[in-house]
Order: structure tokens, then sequence, then C-alpha cells
């Protein structure tokens, strides 16, 4: 299954763009989009992006002067279907999707006797049932679908009220007995649980994966989340076990308690002391120098993602959810990302990770980690504009960092060197390792 974009007029007519996975694609006239038009005077430099997750696709315009339009109609925001058409500046485009079998995204549908809706089918070409209540799954739907996945399998979906339900009473887990909510956030909610046979305390994550999915994705996510348990390090929060129930993922992870980066920048907003923040960000460091020589990149560092315990030394900071977010979206378990993550992650990723999420590496960490130093010091994002939509992600791809002694003017000089090397646009012009950065930040400890 794929998704084709085809270029039928403007500077780049004749060429195709094709996609079989989640990712993005921008057009403008800037040189850091997927498809530049420097030539085309009427597009804006980051005209307008499309998320991908086929056979799913989501246009939002960027703030452009001009507008885009699509069948002719001027959009901020549209769903894009097969034979749809773009258009901006000079350029116009058609939408073409591929190899899109029952049950998927819009296309695949039939009517289920004694209904007068039609429904989703499954590859073994059944209607979708909830889990929960066996309800059965509309058109539209997205459906995960593992690289291995074989001919008639069954498809695991939870309905919104089902997903209601089990968030109200969420006693999913049989060895684990759940006793209060922790957090939650886009990916999922967290409890404090504690263990049946053994009686120790962890934090149990509970997702309720926003798409349908095949029995072939469920385990590919698993596999793949399963290698996170090799990271054994003071700084990471340990991965203990993991499952599924209900159509959930659940996790059982090293339960930390304290409370989180963002709560301590938000406390006293600019004013946590320097030599603090900068402990807190070495520490974080030696956690990504130990994961990033097993070749793991977390690519989803934020303040909140920064868990504190205590203990006879003071506070230490413990990274959490390593890898979570890029292996949920890679095999297609969230639906559209960028929509519900504006705030939340955007301010803290690297431009690069923008442009292609799926190869960010460690060089993207470092950028995020100083994004999250710049906020725990200053109370605030190191853009000015932070807003929802485009305005955020143009602000992204072509801003630079407002300088920190501008929010703070008492940092040192030499501290705010630091942070603009490492906020650097080029992923070359950054330290080139955890540990470099480290030894960068040490003396202001």
């Amino acid at each position: 299954m794929r998704v084709i974009f085809d270029v039928l007029q403007g500077p780049r007519k004749g060429r195709s763009f094709v996609f079989d996975r989640h990712d993005t694609f921008i057009v403008g006239r800037s040189r850091f989009v997927h498809c530049p038009m420097p030539e085309d005077s009427a597009l804006s430099r980051d005209h307008f992006l499309i998320e991908i997750n086929p056979p799913r696709c989501e246009l939002r315009d960027l703030g452009s002067t001009n507008g885009t339009f699509v069948n002719e109609r001027r959009v901020h925001h549209a769903r894009l279907g097969s034979g749809d058409r773009i258009a901006a500046g000079s350029s116009v485009f058609r939408v073409r999707v591929e190899g899109v079998e029952a049950g998927s995204v819009d296309d695949a549908s039939s009517f289920s006797p004694g209904r007068a809706e039609p429904v989703a089918l499954g590859p073994d070409g059944a209607p979708i049932p909830c889990v929960g209540c066996g309800a059965l799954a509309p058109p539209g739907i997205g459906i995960a679908r593992g690289s291995g996945m074989m001919d008639g399998e069954t498809v695991q979906w939870l309905c919104d009220a089902c997903r209601t339900d089990v968030a109200s009473s969420p006693q999913l887990v049989s060895h684990y007995t759940t006793i209060r909510e922790l957090g939650r956030g886009a990916m999922g909610v967290v409890y404090l649980a504690r263990h049946n046979q053994s009686g120790r305390m962890v934090a149990l994550k509970l997702i309720a994966p926003e798409s349908a999915a095949t029995r072939s994705a469920i385990d590919r996510f698993l596999r793949e989340m399963s290698v996170i348990s090799q990271l054994k390090h003071p700084n990471i929060v340990e991965w203990l076990e993991q499952g599924t129930a209900r159509a959930h993922f659940w996790f059982a992870m090293e339960h930390v308690a304290g409370t989180n980066l963002e709560v301590l920048a938000n406390t006293n907003p600019g004013h946590y002391p320097i030599y603090q923040a900068c402990r807190m960000a070495c520490q974080v460091l030696k956690g990504l120098e130990h994961a990033h020589s097993l070749g793991f990149v977390h690519r989803d560092i934020k303040p909140e993602n920064i868990l504190l315990g205590r203990t006879d030394l003071g506070l230490v900071a413990k990274i959490s959810d390593f890898g979570l977010a890029k292996s949920y979206r890679s095999i297609g378990l969230s639906s559209m990302t960028f929509s519900g993550e504006m705030r939340g992650t955007i301010p803290f990723m690297p431009p690069e990770q923008m442009l292609d999420f799926k190869t960010v590496t460690p060089a993207g960490d470092l950028y995020a980690t100083a994004a999250t130093l710049y906020y725990l010091l200053a109370g605030t994002f190191i853009y000015d504009q932070v807003s929802e939509g485009g305005d955020l992600i143009r602000t992204l791809l072509e801003e630079h960092p407002v300088p920190i002694q501008t929010r703070r003017p008492e940092v040192p000089t030499g501290l705010a060197n630091v942070l603009e090397k490492c906020l650097a646009r080029e992923p070359n012009n950054r330290y080139p390792t955890a540990g470099a950065m480290r030894q960068a930040l040490r003396s202001f400890c």
C-alpha cells in the first residue's frame, strides 16, 4: 500500500513522490523542504505540509500568503483521498493511493446484514468488531499492518466508548493491581501499580492504539519495544515487561517517585538555579551517552519525559519512554501525529526530525536536550511564537532560537554559547557526541 503525489504542473512537473509508510511531505520555496521550488515566487517558504500514514493523508496549510487549494477550494486543513488535486503557487499535485485492500481506510466497506450503515472489513473479509463491546467498526478507521502480515489475519480494534470505559476502570493486567493515576499524555495513561506476587511498585503505562491493528503489527511493536530492556543505566527508567490486554498495550516500568522537569520548570518559571539545571542536563546526557553507544536514539526528549527521583545525593534525572514514540508511529499504530502534539513535542524537536522522523541521529537527541535545558533555565520555549498549527511548524523550519540571555540575562556567556551550538540547525554543527556536550556543560554545574 502506498500514496503517490504526481506533479502535474509547475517547476517539478513530471516528478512523483512515493510514500509507503508514515511520513511527512512539505512543499515550499525553502531549501529545507521535501519539494523545494525557489523559482516559484507565488509559494511561501514553507507552504503546506502533508502527513501520510498510508492510505490516510492529511494536508495542513502552513500559513501561506497565497493559500493552498484542494479541488479548487482554499483550505487550511483537509483530509485527502485518491484523485484529489492540490494547487499551490504555479504547481498542481494529484494524489494517488495504490494497493488499498479490504478493510483499508475510506475505500473498503460493506453492508452488514440488518444494518443500514457501511462497516469496515479486515484482511479476512469480515467486519471488524470492537474487542470490548462487539460493535462493528465504521469505514474510515486505520489499520496498522505488520511487515509479515498473513492473509486472513484478524484485526483488533477498540471503539471510543470502550476506550473511555477502560480509562475509568484500568484494572487490565491480571498480575498487577492498579492503585492510582500518575499522569496522562499523547502516548497513553500511566498508573502506579503493584505486582501481585513480588509486591514491587511500578509505573504501568496503558496505550490504546488510535488505529486498528493486525496481529503481525502488534507483534512487531512488542518485539521492537522488548529490545529497550537492554538499556540498564541509572539515568534511564528501567523497562520491566510488556504485553497486551483488551486491545491495549501495557508496559511495566520502574516507578520513579517524583515529578518531571516540566513541573519543575513551571514551579517558578525562569528562576531555577543555573548550576542545578546544568546538572540535570548532564545526567540526561549520561543516559543518552549509554543509549547511543548501543545504537538507540530516543527521538522524543522533552521536559515531561525526564522524570526526577531522589537519592541521598539529591535529585536524579531519568529518561523515560525510550524509543516508544518512534516504534509506535513507524508501524502505523498512531493515526496522524502532528495535530495532537504541537505544543508538547515540536518546540523540542530538531528541525531534521520534522522532515524525516524515521532517521533521526543522536545529534537530534542533543538538540532536544539543549531545548529542554533552555526551557528549564528560561521557563519558556526557544521560540517566541509557540502556537497551535502551521505557525509552529514554520517556526521550527525557518526561525532561529531566541538567545537565552534575552530570556535570562544572568546566564553566563559561555553557557549561552554552548546552547547556541547545541541548537544549530545543521546536525553537523552541534557537538559530536552526548559525552562532548556533557563535557562542555560541566563547568556550569
